[in-house]
C-alpha cells in the first residue's frame, strides 16, 4: 500500500465523518443545521467543512485510479463502475471547489439552480457507484473491508428510510456518507502489488513427494 495516499484516505474520511455526524447530531438536539451547513451564510466552519470534502473526494478519486488493478481484475463492470465513480467523485470535488471559492470571495453562498443540480446529482450516484462497487467487489479477498463497508450503504439507507417515515429527527444522509467515505478510504488499505496481494489469497496446499526408500544395509 501507498502509506501517505492510504492516510490521506482515511484522513478524509474520518473529516468527512465529523462533518456529517455534527450536522446530523446537531439537526436531531435543535432541529437546525450545523454551523458548516450553508443555511449560516458564509462561515469558517462551512468554508472548512467545503474543503475538507474537497480534499476528501480527490483522494478517494485518486486511490481508486492507483488500485484500479487490484479492483477491475478480470470484470469489465467493475472497471465501468469504477471510472464512473472516480469521475463522479471529480465532479463532486469540482462543484465544491468551485462553490467554496465564490463564496469566499464574494461572501455570499452561491444560489445557482444548474450548478445545484449538478452537484446533487453527482452526489446521489456517489452513493449508487459506492454500492454497486462494494457489492461487486465482494469476492476479491483483498478488498473485503472495503466491499463490506460499502455495502453497508444498503442498511444505512434503509434505517435513514425507516427513522424519515416514523418522523424521527434522527433521519440524515450522514449515515451512507460516512459509509460511503470509509468504504472508499478502505480502498487503500489493500496491497497494491501483485506479489502482496497473492499473500492474502487462498493457498494451495502443497503436495509432498514421498521419500525414496532406502537401500537396506
Amino acid at each position: 500500500m501507498s502509506k501517505p495516499l492510504t492516510a490521506l484516505a482515511l484522513l478524509g474520511a474520518a473529516g468527512i465523518t465529523t462533518t456529517a455526524l455534527t450536522d446530523a447530531v446537531t439537526v436531531a438536539l435543535t432541529g437546525e443545521p450545523s454551523f458548516a451547513s450553508d443555511e449560516h451564510g458564509v462561515t469558517a466552519p462551512f468554508v472548512l467543512s467545503g474543503l475538507v470534502h474537497v480534499g476528501a473526494y480527490v483522494t478517494f478519486a485518486t486511490v481508486l485510479h492507483s488500485w484500479r488493478a487490484q479492483i477491475d481484475g478480470a470484470s469489465r463492470f467493475r472497471r465501468a463502475v469504477r471510472v464512473v465513480l472516480t469521475i463522479t467523485l471529480a465532479v463532486l470535488a469540482l462543484t465544491l471547489l468551485i462553490g467554496t471559492g465564490v463564496a469566499v470571495a464574494t461572501g455570499e453562498v452561491p444560489d445557482n439552480a444548474v450548478f445545484e443540480a449538478v452537484a446533487g446529482i453527482a452526489f446521489l450516484l456517489m452513493f449508487v457507484a459506492s454500492l454497486a462497487l462494494g457489492i461487486t467487489l465482494l469476492r476479491r479477498p483483498q478488498l473485503r473491508l472495503a466491499a463490506r463497508t460499502l455495502t453497508g450503504i444498503i442498511a444505512a439507507l434503509g434505517l435513514t428510510i425507516l427513522l424519515g417515515a416514523t418522523g424521527s429527527p434522527w433521519a440524515h444522509p450522514a449515515y451512507v456518507e460516512v459509509l460511503a467515505a470509509f468504504g472508499l478510504a478502505f480502498v487503500a488499505l489493500a496491497p497494491r502489488h501483485v506479489h502482496e496481494a497473492d499473500e492474502t489469497t487462498d493457498v494451495e496446499p502443497t503436495t509432498h513427494q514421498p521419500r525414496p526408500a532406502r537401500n537396506p544395509a
